[in-house]
C-alpha cells in the first residue's frame, strides 16, 4: 500500500467514526444515557480536540526530542522524508523502526488478539462470542466512541478484557503539535476514567504513526506503545478493497505458518464493521488451535494489573518509583527483549493503514 491511498481511506473511518475531523477547543459536548452518570462535558465525537492547560503542564519540553512535525499533502497522507535520508527519529510509518520500549510482537507460541476502533454498535456480537469461550483479549478504544457507547467500554471491562486508548479522532499523531498530542490521550484517558473508574497505560497510534518526538510525549504522560506484527487487512473491507474470503485466507497462512513461527504474534482486527465483527469470531478459534491465546500485558511481560494506572503508580510509589504522570513503571523495559523490528512486504504495507 502506497500512503496516497491514506485520504481515500479516511474518508471511510471519517463515514464510520462520527463523521469529518474538525477541531473542538469548546468541549462542551455532554454525552447522553443512563450508563453513566456524566460530570464532565467533552470535545465532540470525531472532532480534534484541545487540551486543558493543566495537562499542557505535564510535559517538559526540554526532554521531548525535536523531530519535525510531519506534513500531511493534500489527499490527507504524509509526505515522505527525501531519499536516502537517516531515519533519526524512529518514525515507524515511513521505516517501520520501533524502540525497546515498543510493544510489537510475542513470546513464541503466544498470541493476543487487539481490536481497533471500537465501541460500536457491531461490537456486541464478537463480544458475546469471546466471553462464552472464555477468550480475553484487548481494545484500542477511540474517545469519541466511549461516549457514545459507555456502557460497552463497561461491558468489555467486567468481562475481564484489557483496555487501551486509540486517541480521541484517530489522526496522524506526528503530523500534530505536541498539545493536539495531549488532547487526543487525555480526553481519551478522561473518558475511559469516568466510565470505568480506572485509566488505561496502554495506548495505539492510529496507523501506527508515531515517531520519538510522539513516545517522548507518551512516555511522559504515563501511557505505553503498542503496535502489531500481523494484520488481517480488514480494514479494506469498508471500501469494498477486499472480501471477506480473502482476509480469511490470510489468517490460514498465519495458522498453517505457526509450526514453524520462531516469534509469537499480537494481530490487528477491527470491532467497527459488522464484516469484520463476522471475520474476527471467525479467527479467534482458528488462532486458538495454532497457538496460546493470551494478553498483551503478557507480550510485554507485564501483569494485567498493571495494565491500569492506578495500580501501576501505587506500585511504583511503595517503592520508591515515579509517581501519577510520569514515565511508565520500570516494568515496560522489560519487553525490550521481546521486540524486534518488523521485517517484510506485510509489515511495509502497514505503514499507511487507516483503521489501526
Amino acid at each position: 500500500m502506497h500512503l496516497s491511498t491514506l485520504a481515500v481511506l479516511s474518508a471511510s473511518l471519517a463515514v464510520l467514526v462520527q463523521g469529518q475531523a474538525v477541531t473542538d477547543s469548546s468541549a462542551t459536548y455532554k454525552p447522553t444515557g443512563t450508563a453513566v452518570a456524566w460530570k464532565n462535558t467533552y470535545p465532540s465525537p470525531g472532532a480534534v480536540p484541545k487540551p486543558k492547560p493543566e495537562w499542557v503542564k505535564l510535559i517538559n519540553n526540554s526532554t521531548v526530542p525535536p523531530a519535525p512535525i510531519s506534513v500531511k499533502g493534500p489527499d490527507g497522507s504524509l509526505v515522505p522524508p527525501a531519499a536516502g535520508g537517516n531515519d533519526t527519529y524512529c518514525h515507524w510509518s515511513f521505516s517501520q523502526c520501533l524502540r525497546p520500549t515498543d510493544v510489537a510482537t510475542c513470546q513464541k507460541g503466544n498470541w493476543a488478539l487487539t481490536y481497533d476502533d471500537g465501541p460500536s454498535n457491531f461490537s456486541l456480537p464478537l463480544y458475546d462470542y469471546l466471553k462464552q469461550n472464555n477468550i480475553k483479549a484487548t481494545f484500542f478504544v477511540i474517545g469519541g466512541q466511549v461516549i457514545q457507547f459507555p456502557d460497552l467500554l463497561k461491558r468489555l471491562h467486567d468481562d475481564g478484557h484489557e483496555i487501551g486508548i486509540h486517541t480521541w479522532s484517530h489522526q496522524l499523531l506526528t503530523s500534530q503539535s505536541t498539545e493536539e498530542i495531549i488532547a487526543e490521550l487525555k480526553w481519551t484517558e478522561l473518558a475511559i476514567q469516568e466510565v470505568l473508574g480506572v485509566t488505561p497505560r496502554f495506548m495505539r497510534p492510529p496507523y501506527g504513526d508515531m515517531d520519538d518526538r510522539v513516545r517522548e510525549i507518551v512516555k511522559q504522560l504515563g501511557f505505553i506503545p503498542v503496535i502489531w506484527n500481523y494484520d488481517t487487512f480488514d480494514w479494506k473491507l469498508a471500501s469494498n478493497a477486499i472480501d471477506k474470503a480473502t482476509v480469511q485466507a490470510t489468517i490460514k497462512q498465519w495458522v498453517d505458518a505457526a509450526p514453524q513461527a520462531t516469534i509469537g504474534g499480537i494481530s490487528l482486527e477491527h470491532d467497527i464493521t459488522a464484516p469484520g465483527v463476522e471475520i474476527a469470531i471467525a479467527a479467534a478459534p482458528q488462532l486458538k488451535q495454532a497457538y496460546n491465546l493470551t494478553l498483551t500485558s503478557q507480550c510485554a511481560n507485564m501483569s494485567t494489573q498493571e495494565t491500569w494506572k492506578e495500580y501501576a503508580n501505587n506500585n511504583n510509589s511503595n517503592n520508591g518509583g515515579s509517581g501519577a504522570n510520569g514515565s511508565s513503571s520500570n516494568k515496560t523495559s522489560a519487553a525490550a527483549g521481546l521486540l524486534s523490528p518488523q521485517k517484510g512486504a506485510i509489515v511495509f504495507a502497514l505503514a499507511a493503514m487507516l483503521l489501526f
